[in-house]
């Protein structure tokens, strides 16, 4: 019998068991490879998911059931709840993992032969998972004409997914100029020296960035032509059937978008098959969405779209697929499933359309750069840090090639908040431009007309007016006498970002800034403040921005001694996904 694998349970997959009820049971999903188990989800059982199916839809191919939990002390109620999950599925899991979660306590257990025994575990972080696995994202497109009934949507595209099951299929990796074909034959074509026995990570042009995801695109082909032998000329002889009916016919665009988690060290000539199984998942979903469709409302049949989400300090991506024409509002109702299946809270949005991930062919080039803060520290001994919750953009002067050195700044820091709210799904809205933001305060009242073109300053008073006119979104304003009582603000602030997260503008004398962090020792009052500061006017280079300290952490010092400060802390709505 083998050994038992080493286990790796992700950090936020920990965070989020502690944060569930008591009594809460459950599956874990994750990845098996040279001698150790990664555990990246968890899914919880209700009566929208009775299955493992229910999951597995939604994340990569090749993450699989690999155990239970349970937040209560009976380890043995996680032992149920994965025994009726591997039930439901064809798979086989050697070395079932067993959690159970108690008072922020958590232990782990193996299931060997029908005995429970504890086990050792370590947390791994994002960048950790990261380093570990390779992504491929397939896509494939195609076009069916089907009766607007289930069974008809079933018949459709039962043609292509046999297709697929019959390895007519190739897949083409378009930055190795790599053809993958067979799933059983493992044929590698395309790029001299690369071989089936090569390892994935072979296929990078370069080491791994520990900020990024390594992500390969692939497009998938059929095969234009097939060995004609006996078998196949009696396949095709001409057999006609006339059935006389009336029916209805809708001719639907599918398009297959499809991810798989890949170990950096498995085989090249594995990846045409789970290429296909991943294919296969997304037929499945685009059965499940349209068959939905047809049951409802038959006439207005809408192209499914694939969307992927990596939830903030995830390190599992998770997929949904949303009718093309359903609005966000009408999609509430499966957003609320996918945080409840996967055990995110229901206060803040994750998986609305603006939240998917950009994978790197959708970046603008030369646009704003994403969390530049990243990877600083802030050199507070002892300190707590409370830093910025989810994405924001880094606005600053001299942008969207517009001249606004010297009186723009409070325009990028409000610009900053809006693509953080933007940025988790709280609103469509484009980030406003300085003109867009100075018509909106004429339109209140709190300007005259001839504000609108001016080259005039704004304060925290009129970011968050304009915050409340666009976004609907209240603010709280807080004052310091001095550049020194901004220190004193430390807890308040601390308390901003472990409880709404959002960027903070502040304005004092004639300069404006973004927080977004404080680190704060209470015991010795030590604070540092992380400041995105927009009055940088050069390129978007990271290195520069970091190095030379435009964005980064800064003492007391920073604040002007003898300057009244205004701060517009935005607060999240709750609740709202």
């Amino acid at each position: 019998m083998p050994s038992a694998p080493k286990v790796l349970i992700a950090c936020d997959v920990i965070a989020r068991l502690k944060q569930l009820d008591d009594g809460v049971v459950g599956g874990l999903f994750g990845h098996f490879h040279d001698g150790t188990l990664v555990v990246q989800g968890i899914g919880i059982q209700t009566d929208s998911n009775p299955s493992v199916s229910s999951f597995l839809k939604n994340v990569p191919s090749e993450v699989e059931l690999c155990g239970g939990f349970t937040t209560g002390d009976k380890v043995e109620e996680a032992q149920h709840c994965f025994s009726q999950f591997i039930l439901q599925s064809e798979g086989k899991v050697a070395f079932p993992l067993l959690l159970s979660c108690v008072k922020n306590e958590l232990k782990a257990h193996f299931l060997l032969d029908g005995s429970i025994s504890g086990v050792k575990y370590s947390t791994a972080t994002n960048a950790q998972i990261a380093s570990a696995f390779i992504y491929f994202r397939t896509k494939a497109e195609f076009v069916i004409d089907a009766e607007t009934t289930q069974q008809g949507i079933k018949v459709a595209l039962a043609n292509f997914r046999q297709k697929v099951l019959s390895n007519d299929v190739a897949f083409l990796l378009p930055s190795n100029r790599l053809f993958l074909m067979g799933a059983t034959s493992q044929k590698v074509s395309g790029v001299p020296g690369i071989t089936a026995d090569h390892k994935i990570k072979d296929l990078l042009d370069s080491e791994h960035d520990n900020k990024e995801y390594d992500i390969l695109l692939a497009h998938m082909h059929l095969k234009g032509t097939k060995e004609q032998g006996k078998e196949y000329v009696q396949s095709i002889a001409p057999l006609l059937r006339h059935v006389r009916r009336s029916f209805e016919t809708a001719n639907i665009v599918v398009k297959i978008d499809v991810l798989s988690q890949v170990h950096r060290n498995a085989k090249v000539g594995s990846l045409c098959n789970v290429l296909s199984k991943s294919v296969l998942c997304g037929l499945r979903l685009v059965e499940e969405s349209l068959s939905h469709q047809v049951s409802s409302d038959k006439q207005n049949i809408s192209n499914p779209e694939m969307y992927h989400f990596l939830p903030v300090q995830s390190s599992l991506f998770i997929s949904a697929m949303y009718p093309k024409s359903s609005s966000d509002a009408n999609l509430k109702r499966q957003r609320e499933l996918l945080h409840q299946s996967f055990g995110y809270a229901l206060d803040q949005p994750l998986f609305r359309r603006s939240q998917s991930y950009k994978f790197p062919e959708e970046r603008a080039s030369g646009g704003p750069l994403t969390n530049p803060h990243e990877g600083l520290n802030s050199g507070v001994k002892e300190g707590q840090a409370s830093v910025v919750k989810g994405l924001y953009s880094y606005h600053h002067y001299m942008q969207d090639r517009f001249d606004d050195n010297g009186w723009g700044c409070a325009y990028r820091s409000l610009q900053t908040i809006v693509s953080w709210f933007r940025l988790q799904g709280y609103t469509e809205i484009n980030v406003p431009t300085h003109k867009q933001i100075q018509e909106c305060l004429v339109k209140i009242g709190d300007k005259p007309s001839s504000f609108v073109g001016s080259r005039k300053w704004i304060g925290s008073t009129e970011v968050s007016f304009v915050l409340e006119t666009m976004l609907g979104v209240t603010s709280k304003i807080l004052t310091a006498s001095t550049g020194e009582e901004v220190g004193s603000l430390g807890s308040e602030l601390a308390y901003h970002f472990q409880t709404h997260g959002t960027p903070i503008m502040i304005g004092g004398g004639v300069l404006a800034h973004t927080i977004i962090g404080v680190d704060f020792n209470r015991s010795t009052g030590e604070i540092k403040f992380l400041i995105l500061d927009p009055h940088y006017t050069g390129g978007e280079d990271i290195a520069t921005i970091t190095s030379k300290g435009w964005v980064g952490w800064k003492d007391n010092k920073f604040w002007t001694k003898n300057a009244f400060y205004n701060l517009c802390l935005p607060l999240r709505p709750i609740g709202d996904i």
